[in-house]
């Protein structure tokens, strides 16, 4: 068993006495080949109210019936919310690219990404991210919550949990709350398991995928009301697709060949014939 996640970043509050929003991270991850060869890419997305010149309103009461208040997360931050790209370009490991920030609207993305050549790579890559963290390490998870990569025949199947997705994060998550965050007027109200979440996640193999995405329920219980964004829920994620084995590909083109073969070799013989 586990040691218990200290710093899980799965808790799905938001900061209701002073409607200061979470940064919503997403994880996409496509694998291209048989051997595992992919890339992953993190997203986080936080809203900057200095970039409004009226309230954010509040994503869990988008009609304002609850007083939940507006989002603010830029006085929280030192620096501002852009100081998370400046965060990131000093912290990341080598093996990460940090894209550079973009915006749309009230909405700052910041983007890292990473690609292996096969999955011995992926999990040597994602141990290391795991063991930034300074409460946990690779070594704290069972194999039996590791990711795995399983083929058989032309099928590949990839599986991780929840756990370990967050655990990966986890590096960023302390970093942005040790070295940058204000708590001010939020002292003992914000803990660093809720300035962050895993909102979206999304896994493509050759032509299958599996998407989880954030979404606004207005029947989910928040608090004493109703109505609440829902973030990833699933303890684990696993998806299949279609790899087909090198010795199937070259009997592919052996195959396609000899049939080119044949029939140039069925026409030169017709033409003879007819001349």
């Amino acid at each position: 068993m586990k040691k218990v996640l200290a710093v899980a970043v799965l808790v799905l509050s938001v900061f209701l006495l002073t409607g200061c929003w979470n940064g919503e991270i997403g994880v996409s991850t496509e694998f291209t080949s048989r051997g595992g060869a992919g890339s992953r890419t993190f997203i986080m997305d936080v809203m900057d109210d200095s970039l409004s010149t009226v309230p954010i309103i509040n994503p869990d009461d988008p009609d304002g019936s609850e007083a939940k208040g507006a989002v603010l997360n830029d006085k929280y931050l030192d620096g501002g919310v852009e100081a998370i790209q400046t965060w990131l370009e000093a912290n990341a490991p080598d093996f990460m690219t940090v894209e550079a920030m973009s915006t749309e609207g009230y909405h700052r993305y910041f983007t890292l990404t990473f690609s292996w050549d096969d999955f011995d790579e992926f999990l040597e890559k994602y141990a290391a991210l795991v063991d930034l963290s300074p409460s946990m390490d690779w070594s704290d998870f069972e194999a039996a919550e590791l990711p795995t990569w399983v083929c058989e025949g032309s099928t590949c199947t990839f599986t991780e949990t929840a756990d370990i997705v967050n655990a990966s994060l986890d590096w960023a998550i302390t970093g942005v709350w040790d070295d940058i965050y204000v708590e001010g007027d939020l002292a003992g109200f914000v803990t660093k398991d809720s300035i962050a979440v895993l909102a979206n996640y999304t896994v493509t193999m050759g032509e299958n995928s599996f998407s989880e995405l954030q979404h606004y329920d207005p029947e989910a219980v928040d608090g004493a009301g109703t109505g609440a964004t829902v973030y990833v829920t699933s303890q684990s994620f696993t998806l299949a697709g279609e790899f087909p084995s090198s010795l199937v590909l070259i009997l592919s083109i052996v195959g396609g060949v000899i049939v080119i073969a044949g029939g140039v070799a069925i026409f030169m013989l017709t033409k003879k014939k007819a001349a």
